[in-house]
């Protein structure tokens, strides 16, 4: 058994794709063994070291870029708004602007509430870096429990994650 994990674990390595649709990181869902679902952002290309866009094969084949920011200049209905990129200097300067209004005269006053209310942006930083941790280590634990010898075993303490959850829930709900 231990040696067909390590063969599994070499095997993935040497692979280096993700299972992904296009819809973020660990969005990607199929079933093995239900059909041709395999799901690679390396699909296309028949290089699979190759890096940037200029060596993707279906560029060769003639496909081009959708121009993404001229579109959504041209939308007439719909402002839009990336999400899932870094945070806008908008929200900061709100932030800032909001204890610019609040007319603290004391400067370290002034740093320690502006501290408080950016360590928001921060833990929403983090939050966002742990939902693809989650689906990740869910698609971990799947494999891990594919091997008979580990189905007594636990990959990840999700009782520890989920206390630790629970306890940041309870500690905003009650200030």
């Amino acid at each position: 058994m231990e040696n067909k994990n390590k063969l599994r674990e070499f095997i993935r390595k040497a692979l280096g794709e993700m299972s992904t649709t296009g819809a973020g990181a660990g969005a990607g869902t199929f079933t093995p063994g239900t059909g041709a679902q395999y799901a690679t952002p390396n699909a296309f290309n028949p290089n699979k070291k190759a890096k940037g866009a200029q060596n993707i094969y279906y560029y060769k084949l003639g496909w081009k870029d959708v121009p993404t920011k001229k579109l959504h200049k041209q939308s007439k209905a719909i402002d839009h708004k990336d999400l899932w990129k870094k945070k806008l200097q908008e929200e900061s300067q709100s932030d800032q602007s909001y204890v610019g209004s609040l007319d603290i005269k004391d400067p370290e006053t002034k740093s320690f509430v502006n501290d408080k209310i950016s360590d928001f942006n921060k833990i929403e930083d983090k939050l966002n870096t742990l939902i693809p941790l989650l689906k990740d280590a869910k698609i971990n634990t799947m494999e891990f429990y594919k091997d008979e010898a580990n189905r007594k075993d636990t990959k990840y303490s999700t009782d520890l994650i989920l206390n630790k959850l629970t306890e940041i829930i309870t500690l905003l709900e009650t200030k």
